[in-house]
């Protein structure tokens, strides 16, 4: 036990004071702001958030951190009674009947997602697995008002597709309410948990099918669209005749409409003039809009309610801002919403019935706004005439000229970057570097056509629209041509691999996190579920399965350009991940060492495409920051003490 205790002990001796100093130019004799500890960005012990209220409007219950561990928490509003659920999961909501808490969690980012029920009010924190079923996904569809059930979907009988039961959470009980036929890509269940429509799909068709009776097969088709709109419902109506829907059926961009169910005519309640409507929150007591939010480059919230906007437009100060509604009880009266800026994001409880709203808690980002960057909004044009926007965040206390710089890409590729709080933008920043976000051809909110000329651009104009943004900046006097790094996850990751095998003359070095390397391998080994949106992926990438394609597809992967790379490239993997298979970059490594290439391969336990994990996010933190000044000569924290729990952890 002394020799367990002596080594972190001798490796805290070891490590400390290994702070790494600017090596470029524009930084050594800069006044950069103190460094923030990389602990602070991935394992705030402070950190909270994403509160929900529960329907009867009396308890809440968030993500915080009991000890060194984070965890649901729950309490009752006007009590100090917080009680602790051991588990981090992807998504978690109230039971319509508001005593219990329903949490989504996989098992070590294999996205064979359990959903789980713990009794609030309770002593005992033990939590149930509802859907006990060995590789198998389960998502909740929707929570029964004023009832201890829900209705769930499940691939446990088809790895392919997912039928629909009715779950008891008090019992475990499950009752199957619908079965699959193989092309139902959506269930439309109502708040008392009638289902009331589905959407099949043919092909590239979807076809919106409305239920006539009871029976099984009593379905009649009444509307009609390709699977290259955006057609996602959120909720019905109160009398069940019409859905609101996101919708870019007929038009550009994606707008708030109501769809008639019987024969899919749709009304625009909302649409932004710029962009799309990226998401929208519905009243809980008449299940009419409350606000609709979009992001041409600043955050823009349309509130519906003339008191609730004069209410929440005093939050932002006056300041860009994201404002939030979180979570609303059924009777209207309370909500969670959040304060989302660049410099971090605050949450707060409003009351119909109180004149100011409770500050909740905020997270690690706006406890240190003042040591933080701005995020600027950018534009662009193409070398071939499109119009590009993005994001630039400029390192504090540093002129803005010939500065080392990081293309940070974002995955998808179909989303996108937001103005906001991005902890890896503010930690790059914090460094020394410019960080350059591109939404490149491609990436979503910019309507129909934009994400249409992303088709066979792969390595193509998608990459081109990175490399316009690089010229923009070092022409702009902004970024030293000879200091560019990039850096990404998933497709971000591919981006990275690309722009090292097939430009490696623009960059000094790479980072590609759950990178694909083989897209041909991508598509040959996607999750069975996937199955019924392939149409999409064989569209924009290519079918791997016809060898003409497969040869095209070959030819844009950086697997088979290894040798091209001259530069630097750190490359890590979540060994579990579902989608990006761990070989991708298993066989990419392979290829330049064999290659004689330079590469740091990093991978971590327990967990899949992109890290839940503190130690990981820890570990994936501290090599970039050295990768980055080592490559274009930024700054380095060096080792940080949280490293040592990590070990343990």
């Amino acid at each position: 036990m002394r020799r367990i205790f002596l080594l972190p002990l001798l490796a805290a001796s070891m490590f400390s004071g290994c702070t790494i100093n600017p090596t470029h130019p524009s930084l050594t004799q800069a006044s950069l702001p103190e460094l923030i500890p990389v602990r602070e960005f991935v394992a705030d012990r402070k950190w909270n958030g994403l509160y929900q209220i529960s329907p009867d409007g009396k308890k809440l219950a968030w993500i915080g951190v009991d000890g060194t561990r984070p965890s649901v928490m729950a309490k009752t509003i006007g009590r100090d009674d917080v009680k602790a659920f051991p588990i981090l999961p992807r998504n978690f909501m109230w039971s319509g009947d508001s005593t219990r808490l329903l949490m989504l969690a996989d098992n070590g980012g294999d996205e064979n997602m359990h959903i789980y029920a713990g009794t609030v009010g309770s002593e005992d924190l033990t939590l149930t697995d509802l859907t006990p079923f060995d590789r198998t996904v389960a998502e909740i569809v929707r929570v029964v008002d004023d009832s201890p059930r829900i209705v769930a979907i499940e691939n446990r009988r088809d790895k392919k597709v997912f039928d629909l039961f009715t779950v008891d959470v008090t019992t475990g009980k499950h009752t199957a309410l619908a079965t699959n036929p193989g092309n139902v890509a959506v269930w439309g269940v109502d708040r008392r948990g009638t289902l009331l429509a589905r959407v099949v799909q043919d092909g590239e068709r979807s076809i919106l099918q409305t239920r006539q009776s009871d029976a099984e097969d009593s379905w009649k088709s009444t509307a009609e669209w390709t699977i290259f709109d955006v057609v996602r419902p959120l909720d019905f109506t109160e009398d069940g005749k019409a859905a609101w829907v996101l919708s870019n059926r007929g038009r550009d961009k994606v707008a708030l409409v109501k769809a008639d169910l019987s024969d899919g005519k749709e009304t625009v309640v909302y649409a932004d003039p710029d962009v799309d409507v990226e998401s929208a929150r519905l009243s809980r007591k008449t299940r009419l809009p409350l606000v609709a939010y979009s992001d041409p480059d600043y955050p823009r919230q349309a509130i519906f309610d003339a008191t609730l906007r004069d209410r929440l437009a005093a939050l932002a100060d006056n300041k860009p801002a994201r404002i939030e509604i979180e979570s609303i009880d059924d009777a209207d009266r309370n909500m969670t919403l959040s304060v989302a800026t660049d410099r971090g994001t605050r949450h707060y409880l409003y009351s119909t019935e109180s004149p100011q709203p409770l500050l909740l808690g905020e997270d690690s980002m706006s406890r240190l706004a003042s040591q933080l960057a701005s995020v600027k909004p950018i534009s662009f044009t193409s070398r071939d005439g499109l119009p590009l926007h993005g994001y630039l965040t400029l390192p504090v206390g540093v002129k803005a000229e010939k500065l080392p710089m990081v293309v940070l890409v974002h995955g998808g590729p179909w989303g996108r970057d937001e103005w906001g709080g991005n902890k890896k933008v503010q930690f790059l920043a914090n460094r020394g570097y410019a960080v350059l976000q591109v939404n490149y051809r491609g990436s979503t909110g910019y309507g129909r056509a934009f994400v249409e000329k992303s088709a066979g651009e792969f390595a193509g104009k998608m990459h081109d629209d990175l490399i316009d943004g690089v010229n923009w900046a070092v022409q702009a006097g902004i970024a030293d041509r000879e200091r560019i790094a990039i850096d990404g996850g998933s497709y971000g990751g591919y981006a990275a691999l690309v722009g090292l095998t097939f430009t490696p003359e623009v960059f000094a070095c790479g980072i590609s996190m759950v990178g694909i390397s083989d897209l041909p391998r991508l598509m040959d080994t996607m999750p069975e579920y996937w199955e019924l949106g392939k149409p999409w992926w064989k569209r924009f990438i290519g079918d791997s399965r016809d060898p003409a394609d497969r040869k095209i597809m070959e030819a844009k992967s950086p697997l088979y350009k290894a040798d091209a790379v001259t530069k630097p490239l750190l490359i890590m993997h979540g060994v579990n991940d579902p989608r990006v298979k761990l070989e991708q970059s298993e066989l990419m490594v392979a290829a330049l060492r064999k290659a004689g290439k330079e590469v740091d391969f990093v991978t971590f336990d327990g967990d899949g495409h992109g890290n839940q994990r503190w130690p990981n996010n820890l570990t994936m933190y501290r090599k970039t920051e050295d990768f980055l000044a080592g490559c274009i000569g930024g700054r380095s924290s060096g080792f940080d003490f949280y490293q040592l729990g990590s070990w343990a952890f």
